[in-house]
């Protein structure tokens, strides 16, 4: 059953839990707005439904709840960081608040972590740097879930990635997807619903086109485009995994032993570093129009989630299954939150 509850409910127990879980105050400030960017998108996954699994994490001595990050080299508008083993939401936000300030005195910059965890979807991330008049672009990497064309085995991560760019009116052009067909979490939405999903997405565990997604989950994922999607996926490992000095492909971690140990990458450009700001914005809303006026009803990366947002803020309100509410207030009564009030 579907239950309706405010957003400020949703912050509210958010920020109490992680909270709770240890986190300061400063950190707990930081993750909650990455979650509620990612929830404001309506994806339905990679968003707050993470929280319990996060809370997991926390409570387990899993993942750090206030990570020592330091910096370990830097050249001109280049930096890398050691994540140690904070929160993935946390540590990206870091490197692309990084990235903003080095972009601001550079132009253009890229700042890598290693050691960090997974850090839900790359929008929240672009999106504060569009908010803030920058082209922002992230990247990451995790353990090898993804195939060659053609191959069965798992040789590479699937590089998560994203990019957006502010515009002067409506929504920033924004762009989320990893580069296999299906995130896991797309994979498990499915699954959960009882549908199949295309053959294209991806093999069972004996190399063959499967439909059903729990075949693909615990087979081989495929890369988006074949061998192109492949290419790329092996450039985010570089700017990732090498270039952070953190683990590549199936690299265990120092220590643990942990393969998939993820890494990111920020790169931020300063928009109005070769043109006026509103200029800049103006030109984007208007190759929006150019590519709608070749096609009616076009939908630009961004919009869905622009429109989606929008209507839930004038709302005030999001709908979510009793079950993960309950579960929620669960974690509230053990760590000795406020639950959410049902109405």
């Amino acid at each position: 059953m579907m239950m309706k509850v405010t957003l400020s409910q949703i912050e509210r127990i958010t920020s109490e839990l992680l909270g709770k879980a240890g986190l300061n105050e400063e950190n707990v400030k930081i993750v909650t707005d990455i979650y509620m960017r990612a929830t404001y998108h309506g994806v339905g996954h990679h968003d707050i439904h993470n929280i319990p699994g996060t809370l997991r994490n926390l409570t387990s001595g899993k993942i750090k709840s206030n990570p020592s990050i330091v910096r370990l080299h830097q050249h001109g508008a280049l930096e890398s960081y050691e994540g140690d083993n904070g929160l993935g939401e946390y540590c990206g936000a870091f490197v692309m608040k990084r990235a903003m300030h080095l972009a601001e005195k550079h132009g253009i910059s890229l700042c890598s972590i290693r050691n960090s965890n997974h850090l839900l979807a790359c929008s929240p991330y672009v999106e504060m740097a569009a908010e803030n008049g920058y082209i922002g672009y992230i990247i990451t990497r995790g353990a090898p879930t993804m195939g060659a064309p053609g191959r069965k085995e798992k040789v590479i991560g699937t590089s998560p990635m994203g990019y957006a760019a502010p515009a002067d009116k409506d929504y920033p052009i924004m762009f989320d997807a990893c580069l296999s067909y299906a995130s896991f979490g797309a994979l498990d939405a499915k699954m959960k619903a009882g549908e199949s999903v295309p053959s294209y997405w991806g093999l069972n565990a004996e190399g063959n086109p499967s439909t059903d997604p729990a075949a693909i989950a615990n087979g081989t994922r495929l890369p988006i485009g074949g061998h192109k999607g492949f290419g790329l996926a092996i450039l985010g490992e570089i700017i990732t995994g090498v270039l952070s000095e953190g683990q590549i492909i199936d690299e265990p971690q120092p220590g643990t032993g942990e393969v998939g140990k993820p890494s990111h990458t920020a790169i931020c450009i300063k928009a109005d570093g070769l043109m006026d700001i509103d200029r800049f914005k103006k030109r984007i809303s208007e190759m929006k129009d150019r590519m709608r006026s070749r096609a009616e009803n076009l939908r630009i990366p961004g919009q869905r989630a622009g429109e989606y947002k929008e209507k839930i803020l004038q709302e005030g309100s999001l709908e979510f299954d009793e079950e993960f509410i309950n579960e929620l207030n669960q974690w509230a009564t053990k760590l000795g939150a406020a639950p959410i009030q049902k109405s």
